[in-house]
């Protein structure tokens, strides 16, 4: 019942909301949506048809290692139930292992606080619902990959109770293993708690030293025991971790409470998380009424031993003060502030709570008329101060307020009622799973939901129009795209592109992107803002265009347009159309290697200058006798309503004349050839200051961005006067490096054709290997890749190792002599035969005490 109970409910909620397999909505929602849908898609993708992809795969981005992302966030054993399920029916699979993850966080209490002795009987599927039902598990259900830690914390608790009572110390050791390989960011914060945890423990008797220092010498040897087994995943992990959110470890940190710390007690009410929440919210730590009552008399209760309720109380205190000052939270965290979801370890404060009121809790259990009067005057102050916050909270109302207040009331009166009264057990639990209940669904109620309908529309548009793009060992190209539902399309589509969401993205990734003026972050890149140069160089065989049908329906292509690649108009050649997208082929497309300049060597990129960045790179692999790509152009008349037109558009301020009205500056250009052009956007240009249109067609979104970004503009519009209008949302607004370009389509098409003549040849590739040939002319002495350059990468010429340069601080250049040359490619994950040999000693080293044990010998380990 502990397991099915929580189960039944959230079907029960996700079947009234008519989410797939219930109907046309789903349970996708933020990250859920945006991110971790399109990796459980190449999780299907790895196992069932090439498994070496855990290890690296050109779907992240241009490349990037990938076993990092899976200990993040696919090694639960659970998402092995997603791999029935194509992508078209993963948000039905998903809500399932939601669905699933509930009723094992419920059977997990359930069954710690039993092993305990604790509870027994019907006493179980109660606490099971208030664990499972807590406000943080709920709040995090979109966020699965975190959940596994909530079902294994109660099992990693229980194992080490009985570890430290002289019981076999396998339930502890391989709990606490687990947590650690499913998710090394939950199992660091649980490795936090059970420091404070075993200093409680200790506080339960009035143990000898020598019996505490046994203890002790337990706890330290499990955990070393179980760091050392899971070494083969969070050893490699830590290292790719140390180049993407290393990087910024102990960035903006303030020593201060970074809220008024009285307003946590607002959290204790039912349903008080929202989307506000979300960004910079306060810590989910509602777990109903009926805990906080029960804490109350655990600590004014003198049955239990001084020392353990100080000791408990301390603990909670900690647990409390590091959800508020930000020290502590960082500490929490890894000493990195996370992005969005704030206070991602209070799960363990809710768990602490709900397992001392485990550890005392009974139907006959009865408050004093002193703790019923104590507690009531607290709540009334508590309910009195929130009240009178409720203006400056977004997370609770008036309504919260008595519907909380309400039911808190009730389960205190059972309290204090003679303890033989009829059904009094079956009322409590009632009122406890209504209330969970009822949080439940308040919450969930708040987020909107994408349809089912909508992503299914995408997916199948996607899949149609990519299923024909051919597929062998010994080709490589990229897919670049003008829409978008994620940015992790490619791994939908089962392409490689150049977009990724991931927070193990190395930074050298969002640094190359910057150069290149397309959108970056510290988890993100996006490949939307490409140039004929950028698609070239980057072997942009293909171009993914919405067909402009169904503009209004959610989820076709066209809603989903990202900048228009007009650029390519004339250049790309058509290959295949269905009724909702196109694809075409882009004929100067570099092959993943090819001769080029030495002068590579040199490049040197300047921040928030893109086109220049573009004419330095490509110029250098032509040796410099080159004119540049793109050069300036300027638009021929301006005219602005409601604000005076400036003489010098790049770096220009706007500012409205009457802040009442609308106001524009119109910027018209005639082009004098067929050539693309260009503008550019600095990050001062946001889509919360400007709209923009191109000839009266407002243009989608500009997108977050750090940098300098590029928009293209149209090509073959020779003598056709274009406008570009920016229209002020605001009162005024700073024109940062907004500048007109037009690029050389002759000398694109000219040169890279040149630096097509001598392509690296592949004969045989994987994920982590690939072995081709390739003949350098006497003009040239370096091989250029688009590989990311990874100190996993190992270069092979001529079956000789030799070291490697690297191109503008990202790509692996291969130093090679005129002639014909065999060159390997070779990736092997950073410490991961390390950490697989460690591993395997431990668990040797384990399995032979386990061995010994088991032949009746005196050794033990455990």
């Amino acid at each position: 019942m502990s397991f099915l109970l929580p189960m039944v409910i959230m079907l029960t909620y996700f079947a009234s909301r008519h989410m797939a397999p219930f109907g046309s909505s789903s349970i996708l929602t933020v990250d859920l949506g945006q991110q971790y849908i399109d990796f459980y898609a190449g999780f299907r993708q790895t196992i069932l048809h090439d498994p070496l992809r855990i290890f690296y795969d050109f779907s992240k981005g241009l490349g990037g290692e990938t076993y990092g992302d899976w200990a993040y966030y696919l090694l639960s054993p659970t998402n092995f139930l997603l791999l029935p399920f194509s992508n078209v029916h993963l948000p039905a699979a998903i809500l399932l292992l939601t669905v699933l993850k509930y009723g094992l966080a419920g059977w997990s209490f359930a069954f710690a606080i039993r092993k305990m002795h604790w509870q027994i009987g019907w006493r179980l599927p109660l606490f099971a619902v208030s664990y499972a039902f807590m406000g943080w598990f709920v709040a995090n259900d979109l966020n699965l990959l975190w959940l596994d830690a909530a079902i294994l914390l109660p099992l990693i608790i229980t194992g080490l109770e009985n570890y430290l009572t002289h019981e076999k110390g396998w339930p502890f050791v391989v709990a606490l293993t687990a947590v650690i390989i499913v998710n090394y960011y939950m199992a660091y914060m649980i490795g936090v708690f059970l420091i404070l945890y075993f200093i409680w423990r200790l506080t339960w008797q009035p143990y000898r030293f020598k019996q505490r220092l046994a203890m002790l010498r337990r706890f330290i040897l499990g955990g070393i025991i179980s760091i050392g087994l899971a070494t083969i995943v969070w050893l490699p992990t830590a290292y790719t971790l140390m180049n993407s959110k290393g990087q910024h470890m102990l960035a903006n940190l303030s020593w201060k409470f970074e809220y008024q710390p009285a307003d946590i007690l607002g959290k204790l009410f039912l349903g008080t998380f929202n989307f506000e929440q979300m960004p910079s919210g306060l810590p989910n730590i509602f777990i109903g009424s009926l805990p906080i009552i029960i804490l109350w008399f655990f600590f004014t209760l003198r049955n239990i031993r001084w020392q353990t309720r100080v000791v408990a109380f301390v603990v909670t205190a900690v647990l409390v003060i590091s959800m508020m000052y930000a020290p502590l939270n960082l500490l929490w965290h890894g000493f990195q502030f996370p992005v969005w979801y704030p206070y991602r370890f209070s799960y363990l404060f809710s768990f602490w709570i709900l397992w001392l009121v485990a550890s005392i809790w009974s139907p006959y259990l009865r408050l004093s008329w002193y703790q019923f009067l104590t507690l009531l005057i607290l709540a009334s102050g508590v309910f009195i101060y929130l009240f009178s916050r409720i203006g400056d909270l977004n997370f609770i109302t008036a309504a919260q307020l008595y519907i909380g207040g309400g039911f808190f009331i009730v389960l205190l009166l059972l309290h204090i009622l003679p303890a033989k009264i009829k059904f009094w057990l079956p009322a409590v639990t009632l009122i406890v799973i209504g209330e969970m209940s009822t949080s439940t669904v308040w919450t969930l109620n708040n987020f909107s939901y994408l349809t089912n309908t909508e992503y299914q529309t995408y997916i199948r548009s996607l899949n149609n129009i990519t299923k024909n793009l051919p597929k062998s060992s010994t080709d490589f190209y990229r897919v670049a795209q003008s829409f978008q539902q994620t940015k992790g399309d490619p791994l939908q589509g089962n392409y490689h592109g150049a977009s990724t969401f991931s927070s193990a993205l190395e930074h050298q990734q969002s640094d190359i992107m910057a150069a290149f003026g397309q959108p970056e972050g510290d988890n993100y890149i996006a490949y939307s803002s490409g140039t004929l140069m950028t698609d070239s160089l980057l072997g942009m065989r293909y171009l993914l265009q919405p067909t402009g049908n169904q503009p209004t329906v959610s989820g076709t292509p066209t809603n989903m347009q990202t900048y228009s690649r007009s650029d390519t108009n004339g250049t790309y050649q058509l290959v295949n159309q269905t009724k909702q997208a196109i694809l075409s082929q882009n004929p100067n497309a570099l092959p993943l290697g090819f001769a080029a300049s030495d002068n590579v060597r040199n490049v040197k990129f300047k921040e928030n200058d893109p086109l220049r960045n573009q004419n330095t790179l490509w110029g250098s692999l032509n040796g410099y006798n080159q004119q540049d790509i793109f050069t300036s152009a300027n638009f021929s008349k301006s005219s602005a309503s409601n604000l005076n037109a400036p003489a010098t558009i790049t770096g220009a301020y706007l500012t409205k004349q009457n802040n009442n009205e609308g106001a524009s500056l119109t910027l018209t250009y005639v082009p004098t050839s067929n050539n693309p052009y260009y503008l550019t956007l600095g990050n001062a240009v946001t889509n919360d200051n400007l709209e923009i249109q191109l000839n009266g067609q407002t243009l989608p979104a500009i997108p977050s961005h750090r940098h300098t970004i590029i928009v293209p503009l149209p090509a073959h519009a020779k003598g056709q006067s274009q406008e570009v209008t920016f229209s002020l949302k605001k009162k005024d607004v700073w024109l940062q490096n907004v500048s007109l370009y037009q690029g050389n389509q002759q000398q694109i098409n000219k040169q890279a054709k040149a630096l097509q003549q001598h392509p690296y040849k592949i004969k045989k590739q994987s994920p982590i290997k690939i072995s081709g040939e390739i003949t350098m002319p006497k003009k040239d002495s370096m091989m250029m890749t688009t590989i990311p350059k990874s100190s996993g990468w190992q270069v092979y010429v001529d079956g000789k190792k030799t070291s490697t340069v690297t191109v503008g601080k990202f790509f692996i250049g291969v130093p090679l002599e005129s002639g014909k040359h065999q060159v390997t490619f070779k990736f092997k994950t950073p410490l991961f035969k390390i950490g697989a040999i460690v591993s395997l000693g431990f668990l040797l080293v384990v399995l032979g005490f386990k061995w010994s044990e088991s032949q009746k010998r005196q050794h033990t380990l455990l």
